[in-house]
C-alpha cells in the first residue's frame, strides 16, 4: 500500500488522548560536568479494532552524559479511520516508518504540547525551574554505544 495522507486516512475531529503514565527520575549531579539534554519521541502502533485505531506516543528526556534527571511522558490515541479505509489490509507499523516530523505531528494532534506541559510541570515542581520541551514531534536521537 502506498503512502496515504494522514488528512484522508482519519476522520476529523475523532481523537481520544489518554495519558498513561509520567515518571520523573531525579538522578545524580556531578560536579564540573557538562550535561547536553536530549528530548526523543517514538510513536508505536497498538492496535485495530475496526475503524478505531491505537497509538502509543512517548516522550523521553535525559541528559548525555547520563545525570540531572530522566522524564519520560505516554500517551496513548484513538483515531477513527475514515469509512473508505474500514477493512483494508493497512500496515501500520510500515505506515508510521514513512511519516516525517509533519506527518506525526498531523496523526498525533496536540500530543506533544500536552507532553511538553507535563514536563515542564514536573520539572517546576521538582527544582523550581521548569523545562520546556519542544511541543512539536522531536524524532529519535540515537543512543550512544556503550
Amino acid at each position: 500500500m502506498e503512502k496515504v495522507e494522514i488528512q484522508k486516512l482519519f476522520k476529523d475531529g475523532a481523537m481520544q488522548v489518554t495519558l498513561r503514565r509520567a515518571t520523573f527520575d531525579r538522578l545524580q549531579i556531578r560536579q564540573q560536568v557538562n550535561y547536553r539534554g536530549r528530548t526523543q519521541d517514538e510513536v508505536f502502533f497498538q492496535k485495530q479494532d475496526g475503524a478505531n485505531v491505537e497509538f502509543e506516543i512517548v516522550r523521553r528526556m535525559d541528559f548525555e552524559p547520563e545525570g540531572v534527571f530522566e522524564i519520560t511522558a505516554v500517551y496513548t490515541i484513538r483515531r477513527i479511520l475514515n469509512d473508505e479505509f474500514v477493512g483494508q489490509d493497512i500496515d501500520f507499523r510500515e505506515l508510521l516508518r514513512t511519516y516525517t516530523a509533519n506527518d506525526f505531528n498531523m496523526l498525533c494532534g496536540n500530543v506533544f504540547s500536552s507532553m511538553s506541559l507535563i514536563i515542564s510541570q514536573l520539572t517546576l515542581a521538582s527544582n523550581g525551574v521548569p523545562m520546556v520541551s519542544p511541543p512539536v514531534y522531536c524524532g529519535v536521537a540515537a543512543k550512544p554505544e556503550n
